[in-house]
């Protein structure tokens, strides 16, 4: 749920910064978000809350080693781009 205070580069800016991770506590004090989800990828890969197409980037930060469903996650986050 990290993301660092200078990640925007000139004038660029996000409107929408959704965290999804299992630790409550950090995505909360993280101030970049504005709405996260505390959510077990490696049990539920698919967030249906989030509506198709209504992203127009996505990260995926540290834990990409830890996923044990990394296809059906992928193909998650594709649907949501």
């Amino acid at each position: 749920s990290f993301l660092p205070p200078d990640i925007y580069q000139g004038d660029a800016t996000a409107s929408r910064v959704v965290g999804v991770g299992l630790n409550r506590d950090e995505l909360a004090a993280n101030p970049q978000l504005t709405e996260w989800q505390v959510q077990d990828l490696n049990v539920q890969p698919l967030m249906a809350w989030l509506p198709s197409a209504s992203f127009d980037a996505a990260l995926l930060t540290v834990s990409v080693d830890y996923l044990t469903k990394p296809r059906e996650l992928f193909a998650e986050v594709a649907r949501v781009l």
